[in-house]
């Protein structure tokens, strides 16, 4: 029996980054960038204006006031995409759209808002004007962007390491990025174990149980950014289970809940110990205190992978999730090439007091709230409504110390956040 600290430093030790692939940038949300990325030229490649005006001569503007205006003649247009046809000279001005090229000649813009414009336009100025009047003084270089203000050409845009999301995806396709190299999401095979279990949608006889646990795993690899692949139930037989496990060699981390305790048939660690090597089997946290990692091999399954992990979770649904939630959650992380991959904590308020009474850390489901800016979290949500209808409402884990302690109305405590329900673009780590 190891500690949940010692366990997660060998999960850590023992699961692999994964390799990078070339991905469309529009299908990679989420994903983790291998690369640094460098644009090929500076942004914008010109001056351009910054908002709808007029680009013009800052000399011709120094005594411009709202009593005073300066006009000034109106030779052209310049559109966002389309280059100047001519040079400004002085006394005069174009009208120039946001995003446009800064014509020669020009070395300030003023924005509509400072001249004659009409406030209730729609589009175009009715009005077809030859001239504008101008009511403020505005520098050189005024309301201009830079070439190269946004990047410079050979200057790092994104780090290797960079989870992306819509900012990081949108900043790629200004620089005209449409592929990137990511690191790769985990294909996770899960196995459900035995004789007791029935699939869903069938009708539960005596001493059946239904196989919730594949549901639930899957959910929560797709959650955490991998792709499950689901084979099925492995019966109590040393034969079922190794035959599982072998169909699953081509993922990159296989799951099997329940058998992984000291039962006659619990026969995950005896048929993990037969493929390969148990890292540990135990850990000193409940529920799920039977929970191993090993590292199986099968050269008869032909995939060309000499090993991969194998998690073998506790068999209750309390257990399983928090197995999950402790244990698989950083491994997937840290496969997705995720760096920070430490759960979120807050410091709440207990609302009711709960003794430690077991032999180790057990963890509760709890219910977590904020008012005024002070998280509250009440403990004992499982002894008011069942452990299931606890599970299914619970957002957070509460750890509560062994036996010997306790933890009393008002003490300030760390809780950990889940946001299972909450739809994510990025997992739930940030």
């Amino acid at each position: 029996m190891v500690t949940y600290e010692d366990a997660l430093k060998e999960v850590l030790y023992n699961i692999p980054v994964l390799e990078a692939e070339e991905k469309p940038l529009f299908k990679c949300a989420g994903q983790v960038l291998a690369e640094d990325i460098y644009p090929d030229c500076c942004f914008p490649q010109t001056d351009i204006s910054g908002p709808d005006g007029y680009a013009v001569q800052s000399a011709d503007l120094k005594r411009a006031g709202r009593d005073r205006p300066v006009r000034l003649r109106i030779i052209g247009t310049v559109r966002a995409g389309r280059l100047p046809k001519r040079a400004l000279s002085p006394g005069t001005a174009m009208r120039i759209m946001t995003g446009a090229v800064v014509p020669r000649g020009a070395d300030c813009v003023v924005r509509f808002e400072d001249t004659d414009e009409p406030e209730n336009k729609n589009g175009p100025n009715p009005g077809n004007p030859k001239e504008v009047k101008i009511y403020v003084s505005v520098p050189s270089r005024g309301n201009i962007r830079p070439a190269g203000s946004s990047i410079e050409k050979g200057a790092r845009l994104l780090p290797k390491g960079t989870v992306m999301g819509p900012a990081q995806i949108s900043t790629l396709a200004s620089v005209g990025k449409s592929q990137v190299r990511v690191i790769r999401q985990p294909v996770v095979a899960v196995i459900a174990t035995g004789d007791e279990l029935i699939d869903l949608g069938r009708p539960l006889s005596p001493g059946k149980a239904y196989n919730c646990n594949t549901a639930a795993i899957s959910s929560l690899i797709t959650y955490y950014g991998g792709k499950p692949k689901v084979l099925g139930i492995a019966r109590d037989r040393k034969e079922d289970l190794r035959a599982k496990i072998s169909k699953g060699m081509d993922a990159d981390l296989i799951i099997t809940s329940g058998g992984v305790s000291k039962g006659d048939y619990d026969l995950v660690r005896l048929v993990m110990d037969g493929m390969g090597k148990v890292i540990f089997s135990k850990i000193r946290m409940g529920p799920g205190a039977s929970v191993a990692l090993g590292i199986v091999k099968d050269a008869s399954s032909g995939n060309g992978k000499e090993s991969i992990p194998l998690f073998g979770l506790s068999g209750p649904p309390p257990g399983c999730l928090i197995n999950f939630e402790t244990l698989v959650r950083p491994a997937l992380l840290r496969m997705r090439g995720i760096q920070d991959i430490d759960h979120p904590v807050v410091e709440a308020l207990a609302l009711d007091s709960v003794a430690g009474v077991m032999p180790m850390t057990f963890v509760r489901w709890t219910y977590l709230e904020k008012r005024n800016g002070q998280f509250y979290v009440r403990l004992n949500v499982a002894d008011d409504v069942g452990i299931l209808p606890c599970i299914a409402t619970a957002n957070s884990l509460t750890m509560i110390p062994p036996k010997g302690t306790s933890i009393r109305e008002g003490d300030k405590i760390s809780v950990w956040p889940l946001d299972w329900r909450r739809p994510q673009f990025l997992p739930a780590y940030l």
